[in-house]
């Protein structure tokens, strides 16, 4: 019987065309019919049948509380690392791929893979030195796909994730080329390397963490080799988890660690990280954590890394808001901090203009108004205040803590706050890969159910640890901004709101006084400015 001839790369394009465009028309009328229980359901099997860079958008969001509720498939966790394999021939690969002189070093590797990942698939091997080694080898016609790939799912996520989420004031298009960015890098396995071997140094004399030594010698462009990391899967406990079994007993009897120990060890390094040092692991999913003896925690994966954001001093602010959120009661907590923390982080020229108007300011307008304001001290506040009376107002005190406590803030601010963007708040992209990152590991956390004795702790011992090397960060201001730069910016900031939402700016301008002069079409010209 001849061999059955494979498709070629034109002929997987075509196919891949038809099936994700059937895939937005059965969504449209799913969507259109509230069944969000077999849309979620239908696009997620999708997904993972269709692999590759769509696998990887959904171990994005899987762990998000709606997607894991919404999507019904007893399976659905093997996307983490027990994806389909190809049929490939590793001795072969390697030949191709290694020098007679580095390919010795390899002493021997199994025909058939163990385990497999969204790009690649990966073998068990022992190197000449005696230690078991894994051998990750990128996948036949990735690269020949990948990029046709994202630009189908780029359609997919402008037809339909653009109605999901059409409130937040967010430009798709640049959160989108962020992510494309960040899965060109994940099947770039020099770079890959190169940053895991980076890890490696960084914490191989970490207490707790543990990261395997990578073999640059004998890594290619689709090749990565590195030592074995033994240890218990989070996706194993997960699975316990959902057959009912406790995970901090399962992980007791597996490893003799304790579950909350190594939570709260992993994620303070990756919170103190995200601040001290260049980059981190980008993609903490729960396939690439290991549990080990000893309350140590191993990562895997080193294919997305998150480089520090430009502004640490806010990013530290949203660290210390969570921790504040967690180390206090609910009666306690109060969102507006946490608001204002996410505004300084993401909209960080409006938030430094409300705080630079704080006080007393004269106003001179060409158009012949002029007035004196009493400002209050803290505008960033006040604005905050009014976030969170829409939020009690339209769902409740109680309801509006659990949402945030679930990890669920920018849906709340999405779908409740800014619906229609009626905030005219326009968030910036650049600088969210720790923001992903850490969110990944909270959404972790939160599957596990041991948020309440983890987060506090964790926050903590993250804030100290990156006080100790930065001492100074807490009292870091932003940017200087004039005061005609602030003006300029809350008077583009309140002319968006009044146009698509009148109400809200009518108690905008309650609190923010220059606002009856914003409304003069006029420019206006701040001369003088007075603090208490």
């Amino acid at each position: 019987m001849a061999q059955q001839r494979k498709p070629s790369i034109a002929a997987l394009k075509r196919q891949r065309t038809r099936r994700l465009a059937r895939l937005i028309a059965r969504a449209y009328i799913l969507q259109q019919r509230g069944k969000q229980t077999e849309l979620y359901t239908m696009i997620c099997d999708e997904f993972v049948d269709m692999g590759g860079v769509y696998v990887k958008f959904l171990q994005g969001v899987l762990l998000n509380n709606v997607v894991m509720k919404k999507w019904q498939n007893p399976n659905k966790m093997r996307i983490f690392e027990n994806l389909d394999t190809v049929e490939m021939d590793i001795v072969q690969v390697l030949q191709r791929e290694l020098k007679p002189d580095a390919l010795r070093d390899i002493a021997l590797v199994q025909p058939k893979p163990f385990a497999a990942g969204s790009f690649g698939q990966v073998y068990y091997g022992q190197h000449i030195n005696g230690k078991a080694i894994i051998i990750k080898v990128l996948r036949p016609q990735v690269a020949d796909l990948l990029a046709y790939d994202l630009r189908l799912l780029t359609m997919f996520t402008r037809s339909f994730a653009k109605r999901e989420y059409r409130n937040i004031g967010m430009n798709l298009n640049s959160a989108f080329r962020e992510f494309r960015h960040s899965t060109l890098r994940e099947a770039d396995y020099k770079s890959e390397a190169l940053f895991a071997a980076e890890m490696f140094e960084a914490y191989m004399d970490h207490p707790r963490i543990v990261i395997p030594k990578t073999y640059l010698e004998l890594c290619t462009a689709n090749v990565i080799v590195q030592d074995y990391l033994p240890g218990l899967s989070v996706v194993e406990v997960l699975k316990a988890k959902q057959d009912g079994v406790d995970p901090v007993a399962f992980v007791k009897e597996q490893t003799g660690s304790d579950l909350d120990t190594q939570l709260i060890s992993f994620g303070s390094a990756l919170m103190a990280g995200s601040i001290t040092m260049p980059r981190i692991q980008g993609d903490p999913h729960p396939g690439n954590i290991r549990l080990l003896p000893d309350n140590k925690v191993g990562t895997i994966d080193f294919g997305i890394s998150a480089s520090r954001p430009r502004n640490q001093p806010a990013f530290f602010q949203i660290i210390n808001s969570w921790h504040k959120m967690y180390a206090e009661s609910e009666d306690d907590f109060d969102v507006v901090s946490l608001f204002t923390s996410f505004m300084r982080f993401f909209v960080n020229d409006l938030y430094n203009a409300l705080r630079k108007l704080g006080g007393r300011v004269n106003i001179n307008s060409s158009a012949g108004s002029s007035g004196s304001y009493n400002l209050p001290d803290n505008l960033v506040n006040e604005v905050g205040k009014v976030v969170r009376n829409i939020m009690q107002s339209a769902i409740g005190t109680q309801d509006v803590k659990t949402i945030i406590r679930e990890g669920r803030t920018l849906d709340l601010f999405n779908n409740v706050v800014n619906r229609g963007n009626r905030f005219g708040l326009v968030m910036r992209i650049e600088s969210t890969e720790v923001l992903r990152a850490a969110q990944t590991y909270m959404a972790l956390v939160n599957s596990l159910g041991r948020r309440d004795k983890v987060f506090a702790v964790m926050f903590e011992t993250a804030l100290n640890d990156i006080e100790k090397a930065i001492p100074d960060i807490r009292y870091q201001s932003d940017d200087a901004m004039t005061m005609n730069q602030a003006y300029e910016t809350i008077h583009g900031w309140l002319e968006r709101v009044a146009s698509r939402d009148p109400d809200l700016f009518q108690e905008l301008v309650a609190k923010v006084k220059i606002g009856k002069d914003i409304s003069v079409p006029t420019e206006p010209t701040i001369v003088e400015e007075k603090h208490a």
